[in-house]
């Protein structure tokens, strides 16, 4: 290896998984200097990787043997040439996030250069799925002034490629507790988490409440997008590195808050948006379809446009968590299992993987 040049030594490299250059670094200290250096790592980030080797990460919450406990499991998988699912490595118990109330707001935030953000709210975890070694960031001291409480509205998690950081954001509405029913004014609190010195941090900055379903948080263009209502409904984007938010347009179509669903994802690079039913409503009161929209171009509201229909649904599902190498959607069935839904072939399947009602997440990452 000593006789190959330096430039040969990096562009085989530069060609490696994760796994591959962990192990790689004891090989010389050259190539530990070269692998764990800031150089590389941004080389090896803008390394093109096929869709073959995309994997998938799912969050599932299972009840304990005390029916009111529940416990956070995430389960690695990949696909096969006909779309069933293949075991990665063992399932990972996220013992922190174990709770002992119901966890529908568990959310998988990225991936963000191969880590992804997991969060019941309380407990917010970085986890890299390619070491499967995850942390637990520490919890901000907030103290709620006297008559007041707190309500966390969402988690978010990128990187400022300006400062060169990851960042965790999270949004809270602090309200006035009158001794009533009735919430009282509401105020909005951003706080802002560096990574890179360990710290948290208050930023002055107004934000709408958030409209909160299920997998309609994510992370895409160095922005975190959720739902939220301003007359019509709308999507609140927090651009990660200007820490400024702006708000996109949906279809004129969509803004309908009484019937469906609604969800994001990434199809073919671009931003997409899903409407389907609402579980909690009969099929009178929504259609029994799924409708996908794409922004032709990002940021621009006008350029949305409907892609695909799909009319009736073969299964009545919970939630659309995510649209798997631009074809395969998977949803999680009102029973709690996931299936698949070929946008090519019409074929759906149902796999042997479930969680409690409402919770399964799922998330695509390349190492």
């Amino acid at each position: 290896m000593k006789k190959l040049p330096q430039d040969a030594v990096i562009f085989m490299l530069l060609k490696l998984p994760l796994n591959s250059l962990l192990r790689f670094k004891s090989v010389s200290k050259f190539w530990y200097t070269l692998i764990l250096s800031e150089t590389f790592f941004k080389l090896h980030l803008k390394c093109t990787t096929p869709k073959k080797d995309e994997f998938i990460l799912f969050i599932r919450t299972l009840r304990e043997d005390d029916p009111d406990k529940f416990t956070s499991i995430a389960s690695f998988f990949s696909v096969d040439d006909k779309n069933n699912l293949t075991t990665l490595f063992p399932d990972v118990d996220v013992t922190h996030l174990t709770s002992t109330s119901c966890t529908i707001f568990n959310e998988l935030i990225g991936p963000c250069h191969g880590l992804i953000t997991l969060t019941d709210s309380d407990i917010i975890i970085v986890l890299n799925p390619g070491t499967r070694k995850y942390v637990v960031i520490p919890e901000r001291p907030f103290e709620c002034p006297k008559g007041y409480y707190r309500y966390i509205e969402a988690v978010a998690f990128g990187f400022d490629s300006i400062v060169n950081d990851y960042k965790i954001i999270k949004l809270s509405d602090v309200y006035w507790d009158p001794p009533t029913d009735d919430r009282g004014p509401r105020g909005s609190r951003v706080e802002i988490y560096n990574l890179s010195i360990d710290s948290w941090r208050e930023h002055n900055i107004e934000f709408s409440s958030i409209y909160f379903t299920h997998c309609s948080e994510i992370y895409y263009k160095e922005a975190v997008h959720w739902f939220t209502i301003q007359d019509d409904l709308v999507i609140l984007c927090f651009d990660i590195s200007s820490e400024i938010f702006r708000t996109m347009e949906l279809p004129s179509v969509c803004t309908d808050l009484n019937g469906p669903r609604y969800g994001l994802a990434v199809l073919n690079d671009s931003l997409v948006l899903m409407s389907y039913p609402d579980s909690m409503c009969s099929i009178g009161h929504t259609e029994n379809l799924l409708n996908i929209w794409m922004m032709k171009e990002y940021g621009e509201s006008e350029s949305w446009i409907s892609i695909r229909t799909i009319s009736p649904l073969p299964i009545p599902i919970e939630s659309a968590l995510v649209i798997w190498k631009d074809y395969l959607l998977l949803p999680q069935t009102q029973t709690g299992y996931l299936i698949s839904y070929d946008l090519n072939s019409d074929e759906v399947k149902e796999f042997n993987l479930n969680g409690h009602r409402e919770s399964l997440r799922a998330i695509k990452y390349i190492e």
